[in-house]
């Protein structure tokens, strides 16, 4: 869910009271008059408070939030007030001045529009650069060239893919990030690093698909599977019902550990879950 204040933009996830400040020099503030904050934030923190405040009561369910003057570092911070978070305490904010730096520490494979191939092939390609740069400086060599960085050395090491962050990315150097990317998407990274405005909060519109689903354990029982599926199309088609529009496709998708199967309904299956 999202909410505004002014031009503030506040994301709530399902996961304290007070607010917890990101800074850049040093442990989270804990704010519980957002003193560091612009007004607007601090107004948009208070909506996200009774956000959270109203999930309670009626769904019993812990909520996190994040706010910020963009939404990619509202969602980030939501993330990160979790308990499983760097932040926790369920609400989380950033300082205008420090949502540049914010975003810049967000690893990579967590920020939306990069956590599948299109972040994990950049950050393969960063990591083959630190590898290549490494081995040549190993080697007496110097300098910049194709390969290199901005006539160094990139500002991270050949480390695990997972670990590099936003701003290891554009350490590297405009120039250096096109050519590994291209220059659409490196201008969007650098956008990225500079807090860029993603737009305001608009009214998502209605969900593309309906899916009812159940995990349980490996099991062959026929008698089984057959019970769940027939659960799982009752569920469904009170769903479809609920919403109104007519279902054009059904899909009949199950998993076996990791490795995933996805068949038209007509050519049957067992296990996992289904949707259309």
């Amino acid at each position: 869910g999202g909410g505004t204040a002014a031009a503030a933009a506040a994301a709530v996830g399902v996961g304290g009271a007070g607010v917890r400040v990101w800074r850049s020099d040093g442990p989270p503030l804990a704010s519980g008059g957002g003193q560091e904050l612009a007004p607007d934030l601090s107004a948009a923190c208070s909506v996200a408070q009774e956000m959270r405040a109203a999930v309670l009561a009626e769904l019993q369910l812990p909520s996190s939030a994040g706010v910020a003057r963009n939404k990619l570092a509202a969602r980030l911070l939501s993330a990160a007030a979790k308990p499983a978070g760097e932040l926790k305490g369920g609400l989380a904010a950033v300082a205008d001045a420090s949502a540049a730096a914010f975003l810049r520490s967000r690893r990579l494979l967590t920020i939306p529009g990069l956590q599948q191939k299109r972040g994990r092939a950049l950050a393969e390609a960063l990591s083959h650069l630190a590898r290549h740069v490494e081995a040549r400086q190993a080697g007496g060599g110097t300098g910049g060239g194709a390969g290199g960085v901005d006539g160094g050395s990139p500002g991270f090491g050949p480390s695990s893919t997972s670990s590099l962050t936003l701003g290891d990315a554009l350490s590297v150097g405009r120039a250096e990030l096109a050519r590994l990317v291209g220059e659409a998407e490196a201008a969007d990274l650098l956008r990225l690093g500079e807090g860029g405005c993603d737009g305001g909060v608009v009214e998502r519109g209605p969900a593309r698909s309906i899916s009812a689903e159940v995990s349980f354990p490996p099991t062959s029982d026929a008698a089984r599977h057959a019970e769940t599926l027939r659960g799982l199309a009752a569920t469904l088609l009170r769903r479809c019902a609920a919403d109104g529009r007519p279902p054009r496709r059904l899909v009949l998708s199950w998993r076996c550990g990791y490795a995933r199967e996805e068949l038209p309904a007509s050519s049957g299956g067992g296990g996992g879950g289904g949707g259309a």
